[in-house]
């Protein structure tokens, strides 16, 4: 069993639609410099089925969700923060007791709440995923992990990881 806390950047909750809005600004817009406005903070569980898969959930709280993906109607007024939650699938592609090389996989759902001002407020909820192709974790009982991926925990994403 395994219990991870990290903070992730460039976090995608909507990430179906972001992956089409990043296609299409790459190819019609003027390059533009992307701004990564923060972490989201994630809280995650696994246990191991085997030696080398691990299954557990995900929770990620995103204080300022829609910041680095291109929009094309700008709109900085409304206060954005987002709430995600997920299974995930680990498959570890090498592993040995203070280190293990692995991929994750998760699908999900997330609730989105954003506000104008307090005076206007609007919920979208939506499905989500995550694709980490490549995790290192580094550590016995404690560790530190990092990953790179894409979708709900960000394109990286890194903490610390306990073992019990």
């Amino acid at each position: 069993r395994e219990l991870n806390a990290g903070g992730g950047m460039m976090v995608s909750e909507n990430a179906f639609a972001d992956a089409i809005i990043l296609l299409l600004s790459a190819l019609i817009n003027d390059p533009e410099e992307v701004t990564v406005p923060g972490a989201a903070w994630s809280l995650s569980y696994k246990y191991n089925l085997s030696e080398r898969l691990a299954v557990g959930g995900t929770s990620v709280y995103n204080p300022s969700p829609d910041r680095w993906i291109p929009d094309f109607v700008i709109n900085d007024r409304w206060k954005r923060r987002s709430l995600t939650t997920a299974g995930e699938a680990t498959v570890y592609w090498a592993k040995q007791r203070a280190f293990q090389f692995y991929g994750t996989a998760g699908v999900g759902f997330f609730v989105k709440r954003k506000s104008f001002y307090e005076v206007q407020t609007e919920t979208e909820f939506g499905y989500t995923f995550q694709v980490t192709p490549a995790g290192l974790r580094i550590g016995d009982k404690v560790g530190v992990f990092m990953e790179l991926g894409y979708g709900y925990k960000g394109v990286f994403n890194g903490g610390l990881s306990v073992r019990f």
